[in-house]
């Protein structure tokens, strides 16, 4: 155990020692995600809070105005009423994207009878500029509201039930997991992968490059003592990688979802510790392949380019998350790396009943590579060919 300790010490120093690393694994991905994510965030809700909406109406009622005033915001929205002579000036106007909406009610909308032609409503947008698209949709949904209230006027009670709406309420929790569940995996897998993929093929295939790998094999220390402590040395550097870019999301989803500061604290202390826990057992799969990349490599550009493959099918692997609203419930799915860490940190995130069974079939399975990676990279160290290939 003491030179698993002075391996791993070894390595520490390494990159402890290098300020541009700790910045580089550590503070970087956190910070960085944060600050782009929170700015995604406030430039979408600005897009769509913060633009005003232009909509000129021919024959404007006021029962048509109250039904769109108690939905619309009135500091966004600028309705004007225009006669039909200018109607061809507004329209030139949306095809230019100068104007968003362009509503055209009959002369007869209140006062048909029954007797002649129906009253007609002509809307005119131009469906390639995202407000008037927009507009269009919504005062589309104001204009049915207003033709039931027309029709229920003219024709009395013409419903046949009534609607009672029950079912199970609403819990605001619910749905921010779920949103969180769909993103989260993902980004924190890929970081996780690429704070791995920066500091481990420096570790063997950089000693092997600057021939200092052989001054370590020839110390009196057990190969397989050397081959577990560059592992757990580089998973716990990865790990505080990953906890940075987990901080960083965290902190910047509530900006990026539209959602309350709060949404952060749906979460208890034991749900971050079922995805600490997660986190370091995938940890080791992760560097456990990036050593035994790093180890067959002559050198680092090598390494990187062994590891880039499997960093594609890794992000491939975490993107799946975004396409299902519930955990996988095959017990077998979380033998498979990578996917039972992406699997289980939806299920945790979205209060899944199973998670904690999801959860302990992962980490022992990932504890299970671990094992056969430290076996195999024991092997490969023991492999002058291998170890001093140039």
């Amino acid at each position: 155990m003491k030179n698993i300790l002075t391996i791993f010490k070894k390595e520490w120093d390494r990159v402890i020692k290098d300020k541009r690393l700790v910045i580089t694994v550590m503070l970087l991905p956190g910070l960085m995600i944060f600050m782009i994510y929170s700015f995604i965030g406030v430039a979408i809700d600005n897009m769509y809070n913060g633009t005003i909406t232009n909509i000129a109406i021919v024959n404007p009622t006021q029962e048509f105005t109250d039904i769109y005033q108690a939905s619309e915001d009135s500091s966004i929205l600028n309705v004007i009423a225009i006669n039909p002579s200018e109607v061809s000036d507004f329209t030139s106007k949306i095809d230019s994207g100068e104007w968003d909406l362009v509503i055209i009610f009959s002369d007869n909308i209140n006062t048909y009878d029954g007797n002649g032609d129906k009253p007609t409503v002509n809307i005119y947008s131009n469906p390639n500029e995202m407000n008037s698209s927009s507009a269009s949709s919504r005062f589309i949904t104001y204009l049915s509201q207003y033709q039931q209230m027309l029709s229920f006027d003219f024709y009395g009670d013409t419903s046949f039930f009534n609607f009672v709406l029950d079912g199970t309420p609403i819990d605001s929790n619910q749905i921010t997991g779920s949103l969180i569940s769909s993103m989260l995996p993902m980004l924190v897998i890929m970081f996780l992968f690429s704070g791995a993929m920066s500091i481990g093929p420096e570790s063997i295939a950089g000693e092997k490059e600057r021939n200092t790998i052989s001054t370590l094999l020839i110390t009196p220390v057990k190969r397989s003592e050397i081959a577990l402590g560059k592992i757990l040395s580089l998973s716990v550097l990865s790990l505080l990688s990953a906890i940075s870019s987990f901080i960083g999301i965290l902190f910047s989803l509530p900006k990026l979802l539209n959602l309350d500061d709060a949404s952060a604290a749906i979460y208890t202390v034991s749900d971050y510790l079922m995805i600490l826990f997660l986190l370091f057992s995938t940890v080791f799969v992760i560097v456990g392949v990036i050593s035994i990349l790093s180890a067959f490599s002559k050198s680092v550009k090598e390494a990187t380019t062994l590891i880039m493959p499997f960093y594609i099918i890794t992000i491939l692997v975490s993107i799946t998350s975004m396409f299902s609203s519930n955990a996988q419930t095959n017990y077998v799915m979380y033998l498979i790396p990578i996917y039972n860490t992406v699997q289980s940190m939806s299920a945790i995130l979205s209060f899944d009943s199973n998670s904690i069974y999801y959860l302990i079939i992962s980490i022992v399975a990932n504890l299970g590579y671990l094992t056969l990676f430290v076996f195999i990279l024991n092997r490969m160290f023991n492999s002058e060919k291998i170890m001093f290939s140039k």
